[in-house]
């Protein structure tokens, strides 16, 4: 009934804290919901997030909520959305961002069925950049489609640093339309000890992504993901095989190390010619520009060149 009451206030129209006025919803998931507003402070379009009432109520979390997103303010790289201000508004807990208009990993995915092997690499290789970056100050540790959103100018945006955090201290509260189904992008020590997690649990769920965008499911026990996908170098089970191993002592050691490994799949196939068309304009949208990864192209050549 709190959220209910909650969400009321954040109807299109409406003004909340005295600067946003509420233009319409374009999200929900188990943390909340999404809100386009327009922030007269700043004359910018911003995104709020809105918290479920059983968070607002506890006083504990609430605090917790605050700590982690003013670490996640620190974050400042083009690959990760920007957080601006927390508010209790009311006894409404949400938080400001920017605001990106794109497609979720998510929704890409489901359009495309599957993504060809050079735009999954180039769109991972964008988001370990950005997780080389968080992790020097921070751990995602909820890392899936739905938090990797793609811009139509090929650059990507991490979403949702520090909230799976606040789930792992109050996991006992009650999960209002929590998604269950990301318990498949999640670490095997993650399920014992949450919060005892480092880093290596967001490497292991970016391998998890990287299989799915391939083949268009999450993995099967047992089977690899040249079964599905035998035009894939043979190099590609042995990288999975690091970036999925139950003991976190055997991945990779760092998101660096996951990109350099995931560049040199891209050349050796790259060298033996089956990469004719590494990434087509197409991919994204029939309205998007010609060459789909304008922005991150330039990037990824200094990658190759470094790696």
């Amino acid at each position: 009934m709190q959220q209910q009451s909650i969400s009321a206030r954040f109807e299109p129209g409406s003004v909340v804290a005295g600067r946003y006025e509420i233009r319409s919803i374009i999200g929900r998931g188990g943390m909340g919901q999404v809100f386009l507003a327009h922030d007269s402070m700043t004359a910018q379009d911003v995104a709020l997030k809105t918290l479920h009432g059983k968070y607002a109520a506890n006083h504990d979390a609430v605090a917790r909520f605050v700590r982690e997103v003013t670490l996640a303010r620190r974050l400042d790289h083009p690959g990760i959305v920007k957080l601006h201000e927390t508010h209790n508004w009311n006894g409404a807990l949400f938080y400001s961002m920017e605001y990106v208009q794109g497609k979720t990993l998510r929704r890409w995915l489901n359009e495309q069925k599957r993504l060809d092997f050079g735009s999954a690499v180039r769109v991972l290789c964008l988001v370990a950049d950005a997780l080389e970056h968080a992790h020097a100050i921070t751990i995602h540790r909820d890392l899936s489609p739905e938090n990797i959103m793609v811009l139509s100018d090929g650059s990507v945006r991490l979403l949702d640093f520090g909230l799976a955090k606040l789930d792992d201290k109050f996991k006992g509260m009650t999960m209002v339309g929590a998604n269950l189904g990301k318990i498949m992008y999640m670490a095997p020590e993650q399920e014992l000890d949450a919060a005892g997690v480092d880093h290596r649990a967001d490497l292991y769920s970016l391998g998890i992504i990287f299989f799915e965008l391939l083949v268009g499911r999450t993995p099967l026990p047992g089977r690899k993901i040249r079964d599905f996908r035998p035009d894939l170098p043979r190099e590609t089970d042995s990288f999975l095989s690091k970036a999925l191993a139950r003991n976190p002592d055997d991945r990779f050691c760092s998101a660096r190390e996951f990109r350099a490994a995931l560049l040199g799949l891209y050349k050796l196939r790259n060298e033996s010619g089956a990469l004719a068309s590494p990434v087509r304009g197409d991919e994204f949208s029939a309205g998007a520009r010609p060459n789909f990864f304008v922005r991150s192209s330039a990037f990824f050549r200094r990658l190759l060149r470094a790696g």
